[in-house]
C-alpha cells in the first residue's frame, strides 16, 4: 500500500541520478530532507507546521 506518488516518484529520481551520472554531471536536486508518516488525523501537518513555523 502507501503513497502511489512518492512509489513513483523514487525510480524516477534513480534513473535521473543514473543518467547524469553516465555524463559525468551530479543531479543536485532540492529533495525534502523529512518524512512525516501516520495514519488520518494522526497529527502529521500539525508537527510540520509546528517544525517550520508557520
Amino acid at each position: 500500500m502507501g503513497n502511489r506518488g512518492m512509489e513513483d516518484l523514487i525510480p524516477l529520481i534513480n534513473k535521473l541520478q543514473d543518467a547524469f551520472s553516465s555524463i559525468g554531471q551530479s543531479c543536485n536536486l532540492d529533495l525534502p530532507q523529512i518524512a512525516v508518516v501516520g495514519g488520518q488525523s494522526a497529527g502529521k501537518s500539525s508537527v510540520l507546521e509546528n517544525f517550520v513555523g508557520r
